[in-house]
C-alpha cells in the first residue's frame, strides 16, 4: 500500500467517519454509499491534503482507494 493511500485511508476515517474496517483495498466509493456530494467532499479534501486539482467528475463511485491514490499521484507528478 502507497503512501497516498494510506493517507486516504486515514481522510475516510477522520474526515468522513468511515468505520476503518469498511476499507478493503476493492472497495469502491459507491460500495461505501458516497453520492455525489460526498465525492465532492473528498475531492476538496484530497485538493486541500495534497495540493492538486482534480476537476469535477473525475473522481467517481467507481474508484477504489488504490484507485484514487493513482489519480492523485498521477496529478501530483504532473504539476512537478
Amino acid at each position: 500500500m502507497s503512501t497516498t493511500e494510506e493517507q486516504i485511508r486515514t481522510l475516510l476515517v477522520e474526515k468522513l467517519r468511515v468505520k476503518p474496517e469498511a476499507l478493503a483495498s476493492d472497495v469502491t466509493f459507491e460500495d461505501l454509499s458516497f453520492d455525489s456530494l460526498v465525492l465532492i467532499e473528498l475531492s476538496l479534501l484530497l485538493e486541500k491534503r495534497f495540493g492538486v486539482r482534480l476537476a469535477e467528475g473525475e473522481l467517481t463511485g467507481e474508484h477504489t482507494i488504490a484507485g484514487a491514490a493513482e489519480l492523485v499521484e498521477l496529478k501530483e507528478a504532473a504539476v512537478r
